[in-house]
């Protein structure tokens, strides 16, 4: 579940920079960004973080939190994704 809300965050950034740049409407940028997001590699990316997190740090919310959020940073689409 984190996994997924990681990715849609990022999708949705991804998406509102295409918008800032003039990418249409808010439905074509949104399919936009989740068929750039689907032929990267960040899912796999990010699965592969969030269960390296999980088996570190277990039910320690605090260095759990600290960790996904590292993760998202690493991840962010304006790395990630070619705008």
């Amino acid at each position: 579940m984190v996994k997924h809300a990681i990715v849609c965050l990022l999708v949705f950034e991804h998406a509102y920079i295409l918008m800032q740049q003039g990418g249409g409407g808010w439905e074509e940028t949104l399919t936009m960004a989740v068929k750039k997001c689907e032929s990267s590699d960040i899912q796999t990316a990010i699965s592969t973080a969030v269960k390296v997190a999980f088996k570190q740090h277990g039910n320690n919310g605090e260095d759990l939190h600290e960790t996904i959020l590292k993760v998202i940073g690493e991840n962010k689409t304006t790395y990630v994704f070619s705008v």
